[in-house]
């Protein structure tokens, strides 16, 4: 018997496997023990995807098991992190025994161009057939809260966001950013070209590199900006997991985040973190859902101008990004987990539509069956790995 089992794909990387990992630490330091068990899905990774060392590294902490080949779990609360992996069935089920079971939506439900990235209900089907229990849906943020309770009430959803946390010891910048008119500004995060601008002048108006304006990127695909035909010569570029993500973002003035049009960050771990570290974050609008008004949101072309902005009032510009830095401090440290782990084993959810949702109910119904077909054309074939 644990109090938390958390069941995911170990093939994650960035901010999931990074959201994960801090629950589970989080969970640990709380007196709680945990149970690992990895999920072998199908037809959301590629073949050659390998699992993520932080899992194994969680596996050695005291207070953590790790099982494979077991038939069943008894937990006070059973975490299925990321639909993803249970779009199809996996190839490893194990019988869950939880006082409350949860999918944790680290994905949106719908993309930026308003497709239903995936059928909710196809993917709470195959909880209960293979696992054995009844799920609720936890959003990791207002945004993913919206989204999902477009579908209310045919989807349970928690009462409270399970929200990313942070170690925010962990995150205390060791130098003074926006001290003068020459600024560094840059970005981190998976090399994935949903997480870029579709076109090389977005790219560039995004990272303006200039007299004044030092580029810095970690985690960059050069393959996909030589496609696109981004001038990176004069940009420091950092491979991924070069640094720590600290160094990296404490080395920042400016953090600038923008994405392709088909993307929606369901939380942005990476924007949470470059606050901690006391930069001011340049954003795309959906992100405001997460960060209300402790970052500059727009387009990449509007950057030169945020830039400017900045510049114009430097002395002002470092109180909002320690508001922001404040403002993450007190609303995702991990010190919130045991008492959220408590009112999440009493929460039996909620149905109704509270507050705003994405889409209205007729929309909704479309875009559901839209992603109904999509995954009907899926063959056997694209899913047996």
């Amino acid at each position: 018997m644990f109090d938390a089992v958390c069941i995911t794909d170990p093939r994650f990387m960035g901010g999931t496997a990074a959201a994960i990992a801090a629950d589970v630490r989080a969970f640990v330091g709380a007196g709680l023990s945990v149970a690992l068990y990895p999920v072998r899905s199908r037809g959301f990774f590629l073949p050659e995807e390998k699992p993520n060392p932080i899992f194994e590294q969680l596996a050695q902490l005291d207070g953590v098991t790790w099982l494979e080949g077991e038939r069943q779990v008894k937990a006070g609360v059973a975490f299925f992190h990321h639909p993803g992996p249970f779009r199809f069935t996996v190839a490893n089920p194990i019988t869950v025994s939880a006082v409350r079971s949860v999918i944790v939506t680290h994905q949106p439900l719908f993309d930026g161009n308003g497709t239903m990235a995936f059928n909710p209900f196809r993917v709470q089907a195959n909880i209960a057939g293979q696992f054995a229990t009844g799920p609720l849906w936890a959003p990791i943020s207002g945004l993913c809260r919206a989204q999902y309770q477009s579908l209310s009430p045919f989807l349970n959803l928690t009462k409270e966001n399970w929200s990313n946390t942070f170690n925010v010891d962990d995150w205390v910048p060791s130098r003074q950013k926006l001290i003068g008119p020459n600024l560094v500004v840059g970005r981190h995060g998976r090399p994935h070209p949903q997480k870029w601008p579709k076109t090389g002048n977005a790219v560039e108006l995004s990272l303006p590199s200039d007299d004044k304006t030092t580029i810095r990127a970690m985690g960059v695909d050069t393959t996909y900006l030589d496609k696109l035909g981004v001038d990176y010569s004069s940009w420091d570029i950092v491979p991924f997991n070069g640094e720590t993500p600290q160094e990296f973002l404490d080395s920042l003035d400016v953090f600038s985040f923008f994405h392709a049009p088909t993307w929606i960050e369901s939380f942005g771990r990476t924007v949470a973190e470059a606050m901690l570290m006391g930069c001011r974050s340049l954003l795309d609008q959906n992100l405001r859902a997460t960060f209300g008004p402790h970052a500059y949101y727009g387009r990449p072309d509007d950057v030169p101008a945020m830039l400017d902005r900045i510049r114009r009032d430097l002395s002002s510009e470092r109180e909002l990004a320690e508001r922001a830095a404040e403002y993450i401090r007190t609303t995702y440290a991990t010190n919130s987990i045991a008492g959220r782990f408590d009112r999440l084993i009493e929460d039996r959810g909620v149905r109704k539509r509270e507050g705003q949702t994405w889409a209205p109910p007729l929309t909704t119904v479309r875009k559901l069956i839209g992603a109904m077909r999509r995954a009907k054309l899926q063959t056997s074939e694209s899913i047996k790995h």
